[in-house]
């Protein structure tokens, strides 16, 4: 939220799937379910953030995140070598900057994830 409100952007909403960790859905009553409160959805209420999920075994309609992880998965994961925490934490910095700040992608008409949000900045 910082690195978001330097630029001036304010979230108002965020999309994540339906992992444990940010929901726990009862899907007991398949008509009106519940979704048990998490820290992470407290936080996002507290800030005035509408939490939205994903539809179950849909990862076409959160592509972006999922072909992330696509990218990092390959990158980091190996039978040879397990990381520890801080490990994993500073490569996954360094892919983040990486990824968001000099990565061309073809989707963005070859421009970096941050130079196509500045873009929307100026108008």
């Amino acid at each position: 939220m910082k690195d978001f409100g330097e630029l001036g952007i304010t979230i108002k909403r965020l999309r994540t799937d339906n992992a444990p960790e940010f929901t726990t859905t009862n899907w007991s009553n398949k008509k009106a379910y519940k979704v048990k409160e998490r820290p992470f959805t407290t936080f996002l209420s507290r800030n005035g953030i509408v939490h939205e999920t994903t539809t179950i075994r849909s990862p076409q309609s959160n592509g972006k995140i999922e072909r992330f992880h696509q990218h990092y998965t390959k990158l980091f994961y190996s039978k040879d070598k397990k990381l520890n925490q801080n490990e994993l934490q500073h490569y996954l910095n360094k892919y983040y900057y990486f990824y968001n700040f000099e990565r061309c992608h073809s989707s963005l008409n070859t421009k970096t994830p941050f130079q196509t949000l500045q873009k929307f900045l100026r108008k």
